[in-house]
Formats: C-alpha cells, structure tokens, sequence
C-alpha cells in the first residue's frame, strides 16, 4: 500500500510547468535591467575617478 503512494508523491514531485512566455521575458528583462544598472553604476563610478583625476591634474578642487 504504501509503495503506490510514495510513487504517486514522486511523480507529482518531478512535475511542473515550463514558465511560459511572459514568465521567461519578465526574468530576461530582470536579468537585464539588473545587468544595466551594474553597467551604469560602474560608468558613473569611473566618470567621478576621471573627474577627480583631472580635477587634481589641473589643481583644481573638486565641485562635488
């Protein structure tokens, strides 16, 4: 009796839907907004060392 039951809970287990196509472009676009906002967070962060760099370069003082 219980060999059917734990073999009914297994099968059940081991299914599940594929994510259909609005579920997958939401995780894309997620993916990618989150890659994005990494990509300008690092631009903006290098932007403010060569502003930085140059304010010392010409001996200015930074307008921060």
């Amino acid at each position: 009796m219980r060999v059917p039951i734990a073999l009914a809970l297994m099968m059940l287990a081991g299914c599940h839907r594929e994510p259909d196509f609005d579920e997958r472009y939401a995780s894309a676009e997620a993916a990618l907004r989150g890659k994005a906002a990494a990509i300008d967070s690092e631009i903006a962060a290098r932007e403010s060392e060569a502003s930085a760099a140059d304010a010392v370069a010409s001996g200015k003082p930074r307008s921060d």
